[in-house]
């Protein structure tokens, strides 16, 4: 016998929360991405559906450009109002990490059934000119700042050499833990992380702040790598030495800061 049909999805919309605060159910589709790969701003997912009276399990999926899973919401118990009724439903998305920006397509499920889809821009969010001055300041006044990133169900953290250069900040970060080079917590694995930059030559913080991160490659991780040779207070040897050797154990972090602009 054929599959019965769970229900109909009369509208839906995936919506970028400022938006929807400020327009409602008018607000145009939309995701924003501190950085790619980076975390999503958070952001609305809207239903209503005419779905017989009873309880269905709901879910959301959003499949980027490539064509692969990128987030998925539920799936969620929902108890229905029945085909006569609209239910209407609008989750909170807080935490959601993309690799991808573009168009990306929503399918809504009910019961394992895809009701409905809809074409959803995600988008990476333009990034302040110049950063806040208190942030300026803390990261060109400091030859260490803290990093982190949470690793299982802790925030683990380190105290780290850098370089910041046109907004961003570079961390060196050996993937095996050993003497030569520091390790970041984190670095392969985490989009998000933690950033703690103090005043030179005092204990007390400037500045706590969120980043999105992203691990360099190529020529990127050349470049990145030339700024932060230069950097390196206690690098033995010439920089080309120290640079055939991190080619080959080292990653390279580039952080985008959370930060306000002036």
């Amino acid at each position: 016998m054929p599959e019965l049909i769970a229900g109909e999805l009369v509208a839906a919309a995936v919506v970028d929360r400022r938006v929807w605060e400020a327009q409602g159910d008018m607000a145009p589709d939309g995701i924003y991405l501190t950085g790619q790969p980076g975390p999503a701003m958070p952001f609305v997912l809207f239903r209503a559906w005419k779905i017989p009276v009873g309880v269905v399990q709901e879910e959301v999926r959003l499949f980027g450009p490539s064509g692969k899973m990128v987030f998925r919401w539920g799936p969620e118990y929902r108890e229905m109002q029945g085909m006569f009724d609209l239910t209407t439903e609008s989750d909170d998305v807080a935490e959601a990490v993309f690799d991808e920006s573009g168009t990306y397509v929503a399918s809504f499920v009910v019961d394992d059934q895809v009701l409905g889809e809809i074409e959803v821009p995600v988008y990476v969010q333009a990034e302040p000119e110049k950063l806040d001055k208190s942030v300026e300041e803390g990261l060109k006044k400091s030859d260490v700042i803290w990093v982190g990133a949470k690793v299982g169900s802790k925030v683990q953290s380190v105290p780290c050499w850098f370089a910041y250069k046109n907004g961003k900040v570079y961390v060196l970060s050996q993937r095996e833990p050993g003497p030569q080079e520091q390790t970041i917590p984190g670095v392969g694995s985490a989009r998000e992380f933690f950033v703690v930059t103090r005043r030179k030559a005092r204990d007390t913080s400037l500045n706590e702040l969120q980043a999105s991160g992203r691990t360099l490659a190529g020529a990127e991780w050349e470049e990145a790598a030339k700024v932060l040779v230069d950097r390196r207070r206690s690098r033995n040897g010439p920089p080309a030495e120290a640079l055939a050797r991190w080619r080959t154990t080292c990653d390279i972090l580039e952080l985008t800061l959370k930060a306000p602009a002036e």
